[in-house]
């Protein structure tokens, strides 16, 4: 059972966030301020969206879950995520000029229906195992306070995620990552102070020693393929494209991306660091307990509590960022498409937020059943599903590698996430070869047949100017 000083700080930092996302509320008026802020973020709000939106469970407990086993390697899903957030920072003007609000309805533009329903459900289906993740992460910071069935401990991120993402939508989601931004990096920069000062040059000598710093654990299946599914799938994810179709210009969107990179590469280390010295610590430790652990028997009640809060927000706001992505993505470019009944303001904004519901409940689900599963291993199969998607098409978009005949595009589309998964479980146990390398393949072979085939017959689409 937490102590009071525990609680009394846990609660304090709770209710600061609630009252930023009951201010954010205020300013929603209308669907497109709830989902993508009104274009109107500032490079601060770009980069506590970015921050908020990626650096959750998965960065932080994942991390430290892997670090605990693996050691170093764990690095690769922040890593990969921050040079792929920085690069998008760079690419800012390109992807502000598209005039989207979604990927898919990008995908649509470029070609064709078809496409666009495919990418919409396939990125929907990679963000949604993503939110199982971090529903996955949230549950050794809410057992802290009880024991209990994993469908009572798993209710309560669950309902955190969906008041979240309710109280403002994207403004909120911006408003509460900018402050927790700020609360995360003034925590995990006093952490990596303490292990500094706590540990001798000779713990870093014999880890080296150990091969605990090596990037490459292909029996873990960790290595390259983890960081370039990372920059793919990033590229691919309405998720972190969101803040930078909603920031005010390029210049705010590039300045608030790069910083957003650099903070996450620096999260990534210092949870790697806390696994790796909780293994030497305490061998016996659960992996996933690594980094709630280590803030409970390495400092003072009040500080752990904040950093509990602290945390446990951080897998919320991604969880939320994630989910109102789907529910956009579900809402404008798969219902809008086939209902064309004419809907009211309101009447939209409550199908978004009936939307969100749905999808939060659909992962809680999930977690009730497999609640053992390894927290990265789930966030690197999203972020394979999602890029070999539509990473590629995007590509061939924003380098002008076009026209490509429609029907093409939709093979590959359609057909690389579909050879993704029966990949995965069918023949990458035999081989050994990640999907991304197979079905990226597939996806370019495709795309270029669909341009040779365009340039032989009447281009069935050109690209925007």
């Amino acid at each position: 059972m937490a102590s009071f000083g525990f609680l009394l700080s846990f609660l304090a930092i709770l209710l600061c966030t609630v009252a930023a996302g009951i201010a954010a509320k205020r300013s929603v008026r209308r669907s497109s301020d709830f989902s993508n802020a009104g274009s109107s973020l500032s490079a601060g709000m770009v980069a506590g969206a970015l921050v908020g939106g990626f650096v959750g469970g998965t960065s932080i407990v994942g991390t430290g879950e892997l670090a605990f086993q693996y050691g170093l390697s764990s690095i690769w899903f922040t890593l990969g995520g921050g040079v792929a957030v920085m690069l998008l920072g760079l690419s800012a003007n390109r992807f502000i000029r598209m005039r989207v609000e979604t990927l898919p309805e990008l995908i649509g533009q470029q070609y064709g229906e078809r496409s666009k329903l495919g990418a919409s459900l396939f990125l929907s289906l990679g963000m949604f195992i993503q939110v199982i993740a971090q529903l996955l992460a949230a549950l050794p910071f809410v057992s802290v306070f009880w024991k209990g069935p994993v469908a009572l401990i798993a209710f309560v991120p669950a309902c955190l995620i969906f008041a979240y993402v309710l109280a403002g939508g994207f403004m909120g989601a911006s408003l509460v990552g900018s402050l927790k931004t700020g609360m995360l990096i003034l925590l995990l920069a006093g952490t990596g102070f303490w292990l500094s000062w706590q540990m001798g040059g000779e713990t870093f000598i014999r880890w080296w020693e150990e091969g605990r710093f090596t990037l490459t654990v292909p029996e873990a299946g960790l290595g390259w393929a983890q960081g370039a599914a990372m920059i793919v799938g990033i590229f691919s994810t309405q998720a972190y494209l969101q803040p930078i179709f909603a920031s005010r210009d390029t210049r705010q969107a590039r300045t608030g991306a790069i910083t957003a990179g650099l903070v996450i590469i620096l999260i990534g280390l210092v949870s790697s660091w806390i696994g790796m010295y909780m293994r030497d610590a305490y061998p016996l430790l659960v992996p996933r307990e690594a980094v709630p652990q280590f803030f409970l028997l390495h400092s003072p009640a009040w500080l752990a509590g904040a950093a509990y809060a602290i945390i446990l927000l951080s897998v919320v706001m991604t969880g939320a960022a994630l989910t109102l992505s789907i529910a956009t993505i579900l809402h404008r470019d798969v219902i809008a498409s086939y209902w064309r009944r004419k809907r009211s303001d309101t009447q939209q904004l409550a199908l978004s937020r009936l939307l969100i519901i749905g999808v939060i409940l659909s992962a809680y689900g999930f977690v009730c059943f497999d609640e053992e599963a390894l927290i990265l291993h789930w966030a690197f199969l999203a972020m394979t599903l999602r890029g070999v998607t539509v990473f590629l098409p995007v590509l061939f978009f924003l380098f002008r590698l076009a026209p490509v005949h429609k029907g093409w595009a939709a093979w590959a589309i359609w057909g690389a996430p579909l050879l993704t998964l029966v990949w995965i479980w069918a023949f990458l146990p035999s081989t050994g070869i990640d999907p991304l390398y197979v079905s990226s393949l597939y996806s370019l072979i495709f795309l270029i047949a669909g341009r040779f085939c365009a340039r032989k017959t009447a281009p069935s689409l050109r690209p925007s100017s």
